[in-house]
């Protein structure tokens, strides 16, 4: 039996691992004047003092609080210490617009708020008004700087610094040091532990409600494709907002198994994977194609023989891995083969991975270099949030970089459907993962056969509640005997692997009558080096059009060869790029990628385009996890197609 199945809430966890590790490094963290290690002996005393401080000032069972703030080690702790409470947390990144941060605030009632510092708190209160604060009790604060004489006395007089809390919550114990424990055993399987609102991609976010038991689902059968044993210590580093329910599961299954969590920063990224070491990265395709870039940019800057050598050992090691992939029954396969034709693949990819393993070993030593840069221990990386290029797929896989796709959203704590790391089936985004029932329906309503696309459907112990104060939502996509409606389209291969092929409320339909699936055409884009984001805009009309943003150093890099000042044609008042050459180099890359050739359809080919000058950022046309706000970007630009 797993051990995770005798818990009744996450709150166990820290106190096991004290019991069991209490020298074992629980989490990892840079400070201005160093890194700072946190055992898990440790982390539980200062959970206690936290949880007990935050039950002294009146956080009681049930009340709701909103948390705003971004991944350090107090993010760690606050999580845990408000599930002790029994309270429900609403938290988000310190990054969120005061605009967003003051409709999560206000709609999902908290009694509390939980600021990272004073200047982040002065945002959020320059949106909201005195009398719309009235039902705050008080304001906790985790860094004790800043300027307070600017602050309405209303606002001043709530403020609590974590300092007081700890200080708090160790006279409570002390007097009472039962306490914590029977805080705990009053918090159930069935209690919400949290309220995280979708980070709105379109329209409002909407308040997933997650209970214990959600959680619990999660980590007890995520954990299981993350291969991880108990008494071997490991270590993750956390480069994704903990506030999301992707990365706070991949922490939760790390404490589950007393791994290390080492918080890391964009900035520092490639330096802590380095200095690090982890065994587990877990991640977004985003940041993958962005390693694939910095990988493509250096190799720009080698030799053409260079260039040469390491692109022909590339195809050979992508060979051999589809030969491998083959030959296990790891892939896309959508009609059963006879007898004989099984027999006569069999015998060719085992003939190719015989005759191309002498290269294959050559070619090891020739990607070291690569995979030197995630460190040499890593053994599992994920890619979850998003659809995985089929070329980031290929590619580190390829290369000696074992990358998995995991699939799941909000709704279901997310863990759904992930890849495993010894049946890797590249394309797909994996099986069902355990005690959970998967299902997908044609516009008919009946199941779909390989091949055919229909809404995938989900039940399991991980779907939520339901919508916070929003039953009609709810309705639209929880059904009565608990299946949850995706709003995926995907299908499934005779192998067992699903594949998702796009999002049910973002398919096209052209003025003509066809349909067409943006996310592979964006994909496909996204493979030039000159693209960075690509958004296919069409409904009602003739055909596509693209609204791209392009990367800023391969535009450099063409205005260079092309003779063209980078400045000047950055510096003009409009939002997009008109000089007519270097609108005709994009265009020749949107050809060399969507056409016939690469399984494009004529009604899927793009028709015109927009250069934006702009970046794709955060807070605007980015979530925190670099998933695209489809329907905002579509708006936003909607006055230059």
């Amino acid at each position: 039996m797993n051990h995770l199945s005798k818990y009744n809430t996450l709150c166990e966890l820290p106190k096991r691992n004290a019991e069991l590790f209490p020298n074992r490094v629980s989490h990892k963290f840079r400070t201005p004047s160093g890194f700072v290690q946190k055992t898990c002996a440790v982390f539980y005393t200062e959970l206690q003092a936290l949880a007990c401080g935050f039950r002294s000032l009146g956080v009681q069972k049930n009340t709701h609080i909103s948390f705003f703030c971004d991944n350090r080690y107090e993010w760690a702790l606050t999580d845990y210490a408000l599930m002790c409470c029994g309270a429900v947390s609403v938290p988000r990144g310190s990054d969120t617009t005061p605009k967003e941060q003051k409709f999560i605030y206000t709609h999902s009632d908290s009694a509390f708020l939980i600021m990272e510092d004073l200047p982040r708190l002065k945002e959020f209160l320059k949106e909201i008004s005195v009398a719309e604060t009235t039902p705050i009790n008080k304001i906790f604060l985790i860094d004790k700087t800043g300027d307070f004489s600017d602050i309405d006395k209303t606002f001043s007089e709530k403020i609590v610094f974590f300092e007081t809390l700890f200080s708090e919550g160790n006279a409570v114990l002390n007097a009472s040091p039962a306490v914590f424990d029977k805080m705990v055993a009053e918090t159930s399987k069935q209690d919400i532990a949290v309220i995280i609102y979708t980070s709105g991609t379109s329209g409002n976010p909407r308040g997933v409600m997650l209970t214990h038991a959600n959680f619990l689902h999660n980590v007890k059968n995520v954990s299981q494709r993350l291969e991880v044993n108990i008494d071997n210590p490991e270590k993750a580093i956390c480069i994704l907002p903990s506030w999301h329910v992707y990365e706070r599961v991949v922490e939760y299954c790390a404490t589950a198994y007393a791994v290390c969590l080492f918080y890391s920063d964009i900035k520092h990224l490639q330096e802590d994977l380095v200095n690090e070491n982890p065994e587990i990265f877990a991640s977004v395709p985003r940041l993958w194609e962005l390693f694939y870039n910095k990988i493509q940019t250096t190799l720009d800057t080698t030799s053409a023989i260079k260039r040469l050598i390491f692109s022909f050992f590339v195809f050979v090691s992508q060979t051999r891995l589809i030969a491998f992939n083959k030959v296990n029954k790891h892939f896309i396969l959508y009609k059963n083969k006879t007898f004989l034709q099984e027999l006569f693949y069999m015998i060719i990819n085992r003939l190719i991975l015989f005759f191309i393993h002498p290269l294959y070993l050559a070619s090891i030593p020739v990607f070291k270099p690569v995979r030197a840069i995630f460190g040499n221990k890593l053994r599992a990386s994920f890619s979850g949030g998003g659809s995985l290029p089929p070329y980031i797929d290929l590619f580190f896989n390829s290369i000696g970089v074992t990358l998995v796709n995991a699939y799941g959203m909000t709704e279901t704590s997310p863990g759904t459907i992930t890849r495993m790391l010894g049946h890797n089936t590249l394309g797909a985004i994996g099986v069902p993962i355990g005690e959970t029932e998967i299902k997908i329906l044609n516009d008919t309503h009946f199941p779909v056969t390989p091949g055919e696309k229909g809404i995938i459907f989900v039940r399991g112990g991980q779907v939520m509640l339901g919508y916070y104060k929003n039953p009609e939502a709810t309705k639209e996509i929880l059904s009565p005997d608990g299946w949850l409606n995706t709003g995926d389209v995907g299908t499934f291969s005779t192998n067992g692997d699903i594949i998702m092929t796009g999002r049910a409320k973002s398919t096209i339909v052209l003025l003509g009558g066809e349909n067409a699936e943006p996310e592979p055409i964006e994909e496909k884009l996204k493979e030039s080096n000159l693209i960075d984001h690509a958004v296919v805009v069409g409904q009602d009309k003739k055909g596509l059009t693209a609204i791209i943003a392009g990367n800023e150093d391969k535009l450099k890099h063409l205005a260079k060869k092309l003779k063209i000042s980078f400045e000047d044609l950055m510096s003009k008042g409009e939002d997009i790029i008109k000089h007519n050459a270097i609108l005709k180099e994009y265009k020749k890359e949107i050809r060399k990628h969507i056409n016939k050739e690469n399984g494009f359809k004529p009604s899927e080919h793009i028709i015109s385009f927009v250069l934006l000058k702009k970046r794709f950022t955060i807070g605007d046309e980015l979530t925190q996890t670099l998933k695209v706000k489809r329907r905002h970007v579509e708006n936003k630009y909607k006055h230059l197609l």
